[in-house]
């Protein structure tokens, strides 16, 4: 569900307009790698975090926030997969979330207020 092509378009569109009614339909979509993307990129962030690249944060959390960052300003911006996104604007969304999540996890960012 991270793509961009017709197929996961036209899945995001159908699993917003039924999901509602048919909460299931996610899990049989999605099947049992629904989260192969966040779990390798919070393995990755682990690794980073590990070599002091980033700072220490739960890593299932920090991938989950930054595929938000990442997803969320897409979604909005196709009108849900009804308008192509220009490559540029893709590269400059993928800046922004870079930016602030670097902003929040990264090496000399403030840790968690206690």
């Amino acid at each position: 569900m991270h793509c961009g092509d017709e197929q996961a378009t036209a899945l995001r569109r159908l699993l917003h307009a039924e999901i509602a009614r048919f909460p299931e339909l996610l899990d049989i979509a999605l099947g049992p790698r629904a989260n192969r993307v966040a779990e390798v990129l919070a393995d990755r962030l682990a690794r980073l975090a590990l070599s002091g690249r980033l700072r220490h944060c739960d890593p299932e959390e920090a991938a989950e926030q930054f595929l938000a960052l990442l997803t969320g300003p897409f979604e909005s911006r196709s009108r849900f997969g009804t308008r192509a996104v220009p490559d540029a604007e893709l590269r400059g969304l993928a800046r922004s979330a870079v930016r602030t999540f670097l902003a929040a996890y990264g090496a000399s960012a403030p840790g968690p207020a206690s």
